[in-house]
């Protein structure tokens, strides 16, 4: 496809001329050598081409003492790739000019030496300019997301694109060669208003032609305009420019969803924090990582998916490494850092919508996982495990797949386990995943749990130190070239070694202690300091806000701490300067009581603060500060400081309903923008046709015959209105609002999750948030559809319930239009957390003590005791039952979680320890405790007088004996065993198992010894419905030990399994699953090839299991026998051909060769 249509380009330079341009110019300087660097560099880049490149500078450069650089290049390199891509698609004359722009400024970053590559970054006289001039760049860079669906049908856009581009190449490549100019930012700057402006201009013709295609297909389908559509057709020239739009609207409107699929999929910034922890690492600190044993072993192997590093966190070293080093685009790399000044970031749906979102290219995104975002936007509210559905199709596209995590423990117990079980769910069930954690010793418990088999690397240990002596000496010799600490040798090499080893690896101990050491004037002073050490961050801490009293930056600092504390998201320094200048129910802005030098926020709070050199967004230095601040208590005397986060919290929303209802803001919203006039169709045809020749002009005649009267503004010039629009200001109102007004933005996207506390009566703004929940706000944006309907408050009720905005579900569900089905509904989440507060607001008024039964069991399933006392008071049965599958009553759901407390509860309430399961899949409550291995809940149950030979439930029931011999606890079984469980019960109707059925086909050995010793049928007949015999069951898992101490038993080695379950026999099973060893025991045995449904050779050869076939061919399976089974069979060559099994049905025609000759 060429980049726009060619009639519109004859006489006209093509819009890519300038970037043409500009990589001549910069090729026409290159030396030879140069020049072959820019072809080993330049290649059409995929999505993770920038962090793969900045990974490779920061890996050349690891010997520069100081931080990390290459991550202040990110952004403009992320936006020359995004163009390129867009190129390399859209441009057909030049195919090479997408990889020649980007292999340009990737060359920029590299200057000859000798001979040899060397990185601009690696010497000052480079890095500085070309840095600070990338990072000025930055605010001008067009968004992807903006113009990459209207792009290839705009040539205006198409030019701004590339004339914006151009300029960024040319005063890169003139920089990083040190020839004597001064950068032209102003240039970039215009390219990029031009950009915008060309994008609103392409915006509104795409929406203008689709306008215009919906009326021409309208017209073509009416008879009435039959005679102008023949004309019409007869004068188009072998060109349908219905169907030409048609096809460029279907385009655009792809791209668009495509995009908007993404977005919707998940907009968490994840680059943010990783580039901020690359900034912060020092170069050549945390590679020892990469060389040990673990992390070559988890990189290399396929022993362990999971490599946990416990302790301070390398993950940004551990990334940088897997792609600097990746080799392949099989291979794919995603990560997340939780961050715990980001309250989205701990949630595990975040986590796992941002890692499929970073492993999905817009550009190349295939069709099959399009069709599953488009199936994830039609829920209403995707379940977790969908997600891991989805993130499982993307992880099977790849080789091997990447994922980093770190601070894991910043997450909250209940999201952390959803987290930590969703990873377990794809590491079973996918291969070439490699999982990195980052987080504290004490997860390794809940790692072992899910993952038996895992890596682990501790950083406290001699290589770590290291990285602390050249963190010490990195900061000292920034603060002397700063002047901040003047100090001699002696004096520098006393503070290294003292600080490295006090230490104990803590690096912010370190940090906070030589900004102490700064304040002081002499050697003698330092000294002294240096003798005083403080004994732990709490004393450092202080320390610091010692200092702020005496620097008199009280008053200041505890203004701006809470709100740092409890923003949402990191405040820019303007946005701060304007919520700390907002007092409550303040009419309107006030410029004489606005902060000024807020630049100085991080002096004024002693480097408690930390302000991003590149967003300009501040933030608390560190978690331990953050502690220290909102849960801990400082000395009396700065008891000041201290954050209260719920009135913090509390006063930030007042804050954001006071600003949205400013004066200021209602005057500009009165006033509307016109709209722009675009042409209509009749005035764009005369303007083309007009000096076309006889036939265009008896067109034109034939349009004004058959169109109505229209007003002479609709019939001037078609470029005189596209050039108007041209010059309009594309900035829309609200926009320039925000631009005045810089804390507008937050307030309108957070007031409604600042106001979760909010209060009838304690709330200054009551009545103004009142009003925006119910009938909307002109600014306020709001996470629920609509207004003023029944069900935009339903919806309101459901999003407040699911976020814990208790004001809001207060206030909705005191409207009365919520009913008992709804409430116990929304009961059933906070009676899984333990939110008593959430509970209590549900629970006013009258319920019916029937919608209460479920919120009891699960909180009785999670030992919640506070929330089954409130709903035990309200009248809920505690012997109710759930018909569901798996359902059952709120004892048998306790015993399930195992909460001895809960039970106690129950059972004082006058709970039926001896209630019957749910048909399917139900237990009672002995059963339940025995399955789940609950030795001391049994007791209790016990005690009680709990049947031990209750019936299971129909529908894949298990005694108590079954379900614990399954499970293979083998306390529990000779618990059960000595109270007189019988060692032969009936299984389930359905899916059942004997006890010994059960654990041969769970491989429990010690289980299966102590049930043939208690007497246990070997040979007790399956059911019908997918039963197995103990022996097939075995057989079926690739249990040998297990197999063997069957046939020892004299068990029937040719015996059926349930003709459900497709009367295959042990042998079958075995060959089947591909279990060679088993196969072996069993012909060694003497088992029947011919026994069963079907022949061995059918079963081996449906799962493609060659080294099966061949051992059965060689004891004298017979390749000719045909004996399709009644369920689930075939022949043998059927099941090959079908599978796909290629190597197999090239033994298996060699086979039909031999046997026939």
């Amino acid at each position: 496809m060429a980049l726009v249509p060619k009639s519109s380009l004859q006489g006209l330079d093509p819009p890519e001329k300038a970037i043409q341009d500009a990589v001549r110019d910069f090729q026409s300087i290159l030396t030879k050598d140069q020049y072959a660097e820019l072809q080993s560099v330049k290649a059409v880049p995929d999505a993770d081409a920038v962090i793969i490149f900045t990974a490779q500078l920061d890996h050349s450069n690891r010997s520069r003492k100081g931080r990390s650089i290459a991550s202040r290049l990110h952004d403009v390199l992320q936006s020359v790739r995004e163009f390129t891509a867009v190129v390399d698609t859209f441009v057909s004359a030049r195919p090479d000019i997408a990889a020649l722009v980007w292999g340009s400024v990737k060359l920029t970053m590299l200057v000859p030496d000798d001979g040899r590559d060397k990185i601009a970054v690696n010497a000052t006289s480079y890095f500085e300019p070309l840095s600070n001039l990338f990072m000025s760049f930055k605010v001008h860079c067009p968004l992807f997301a903006e113009y990459q669906a209207l792009y290839p049908n705009s040539p205006r856009l198409q030019k701004a694109l590339c004339n914006f581009h151009a300029a960024i190449l040319v005063n890169a490549l003139w920089q990083s060669f040190l020839i004597e100019f001064k950068p032209d930012i102003d240039a970039v700057q215009a390219s990029g208003k031009e950009v915008k402006a060309e994008v609103a201009l392409a915006k509104a013709q795409a929406d203008r032609q689709d306008q215009e295609l919906q009326r021409k297909e309208r017209e073509a389908a009416s008879e009435s305009r039959s005679i102008l559509g023949r004309f019409m057709l007869k004068a188009r020239d072998d060109i349908d420019v219905i169907r030409q739009q048609q096809l460029q609207r279907d385009q655009r409107r792809a791209r668009k969803e495509r995009q908007m699929h993404l977005e919707k999929l998940s907009s968490h910034d994840y680059l943010g924090p990783f580039r901020e922890a690359r900034k912060k690492r020092l170069c050549n600190t945390g590679e020892w990582i990469l060389s040990t044993p673990q992390f070559e072993r988890w990189v290399n192997t396929t022993d362990s998916s999971l490599l946990h590093c416990s302790g301070k966190s390398r993950l940004a070293s551990a990334i940088d490494h897997v792609f600097a080093n990746r080799l392949t685009k099989d291979e794919s790399v995603t990560f997340f850092f939780i961050r715990f000044d980001d309250p989205q970031s701990t949630k595990a749906e975040t986590v796992i919508r941002s890692l499929i979102r970073q492993s999905l290219d817009p550009l190349t995104l295939s069709n099959k996982m399009e069709a599953g975002l488009r199936e994830l936007d039609r829920m209403l509210c995707p379940s977790l495990e969908d997600l891991v559905s989805l993130l499982q199709q993307r992880i099977a596209l790849s080789k091997s797949f990447y994922l980093f995590i770190d601070a894991l423990d910043e997450c909250e117990a209940l999201e952390r386990r959803h987290l930590l079980n969703a990873l377990s769910s794809l590491s079973s069930m996918t291969s070439g995943l490699k999982i990195f954690l980052a987080g504290r010793e004490s997860l390794s418990v809940e790692l072992r749990r899910r993952f038996p088999i895992a890596e682990q690397i501790s950083v406290e240990s001699m290589e770590a130190r290291r990285d602390m002596g050249l963190y010490v000496e990195a900061a000292l010799l920034e603060r002397m070239q700063t002047r901040e600490l003047i100090i001699g040798d002696s004096l520098y090499q006393e503070l290294k070694h003292t600080l490295t080893q006090h230490a104990d690896g803590m690096f912010i101990w370190v940090t906070y202690l030589i900004d102490d050491l700064c304040s002081y004037n002499c050697d003698a002073d330092i000294r002294k300091a240096l003798g005083n050490l403080p004994k732990d961050l709490e004393e450092t801490f202080d320390r610091a806000l010692s200092r702020i009293v005496s620097r008199r930056h009280d008053k200041i600092a505890q203004r701006v701490l809470p709100w740092v504390a409890v923003a949402k998201r990191n405040l820019t320094l303007e946005e701060l300067r304007q919520a700390i200048s907002t007092e409550v129910v303040q009419p309107h802005s006030r410029p004489d009581t606005t902060v000024q030098g807020i630049e100085d926020v991080v002096a004024w709070c002693e480097n408690l603060l930390h302000v991003d050199e590149e967003d300009k967004t501040v933030q608390l230095a560190h978690r331990t500060v953050y502690d220290f601040l909102c849960t801990k208590s400082p000395k009396s005397e700065l008891a000041d400081f201290r954050v209260n986060l719920e009135e913090a919290d509390h006063r930030a929303g007042e804050i954001c309903v006071t600003y949205l209802h400013f004066n200021d803001f209602k005057t500009t919203l009165a006033q509307r923008q016109q709209p722009v006039r675009l042409p209509a169709p009749e005035a764009i045809a005369n303007t083309a046709l007009k000096r076309r020749g006889r036939l265009a002009a008896s067109g034109l005649r034939l349009m004004a015959l058959s169109s109505k009267s229209s007003s002479s503004e609709e019939s001037f010039h078609a470029t005189e209105a596209f050039a108007t629009f041209k010059r309009a200001d594309p900035v829309d109102p609200v926009a320039r609002l925000q631009i005045g007004h810089p804390f507008l933005k937050y307030a309108a996207q957070f007031w409604i999750e600042h106001t979760v506390n909010f209060r009838n009566k304690g709330s200054a703004t009551w009545n103004l948030w009142q009003n925006m929940v119910l009938n909307g706000h002109a600014l306020a944006q709001v996470p629920w559809p609509g207004h003023d309907s029944d069900s935009s408050q339903l919806q309101m009720f459901r999003w407040g319930c699911q976020t814990h905005h208790y004001a809001l579900v207060d206030f909705i569900k005191s409207r009365g239009l919520i009913s008992d089905s709804e409430k116990s509904s929304a009961m059933m989440q906070p009676a899984v957390e333990g939110d008593t507060r959430l509970i209590d607001i549900l629970l006013q008024g009258v319920m019916s003590p029937y919608y209460l039964k479920k919120p009891l069991r699960e909180s009785s399933r999670y030992g919640r005791i506070e929330i089954m006392e409130r709903l035990l008071a309200k009248g809920a049965d505690v012997n109710a039952e759930l018909d569901v599958t798996g359902g059952g009553t709120a004892l048998q759901a306790a015993c399930e979680g195992g909460q001895p407390e809960a039970i106690d509860r129950l059972l004082a309430e006058g709970a039926d320890v001896n209630a019957q399961p749910s048909i399917s899949e139900g237990r009672t409550a002995l059963q339940a405790a025995s399955e789940a291995g609950h030795l001391d809940v049994m007791e209790r149950l016990l005690a009680a007088g709990a049947d031990v030979n209750a019936e299971p439930a129909f529908g894949e029931g298990r005694t108590a004996l079954q379900a614990a011999a399954e499970a293979g606890h083998v306390e529990v079984v000779e618990r059960l065993l000595t109270e007189g469980a019988n060692v032969n019960a009936r299984p389930a109707k359905e899916s059942g198992r004997t006890a010994l059925q059960a654990a041969a086909e769970r491989g429990h050995l010690e289980v299966v010894e102590r049930l043939l010793a208690e007497g246990a049928y070997v040979n007790a007949k399956p059911v019908d419905d997918s039963g197995q015999t103990a022996l097939e069951a075995a057989a079926a898992g690739g249990h040998v030990e297990v197999v063997e101490r069957l046939l020892a038993e004299e068990t029937d080695i040719n015996a059926e399994a349930g003709k459900v379950y497709g009367t295959v026999t042990a042998l079958q099973a075995a060959s089947r699953g591909g279990h060679l060893e088993v196969v072996e025991v069993l012909l060694a045995d003497g088992v029947d090839f011919g026994a069963g449904a079907r022949t061995v050779l059918q079963a081996a050869s449906e799962g493609g299991y060659l080294h099966v076939v061949e051992r059965l061919l060689s004891d004298g399976a017979d390749f000719d026998v045909v004996k399709p089974a009644e369920l689930r069979g075939s022949t043998a060559l059927r099941a090959v051909r079908e599978g796909g099994h290629f190597q197999m049905l090239s033994r298996y025609c060699s086979e039909i060769g031999t046997s026939r000759r």
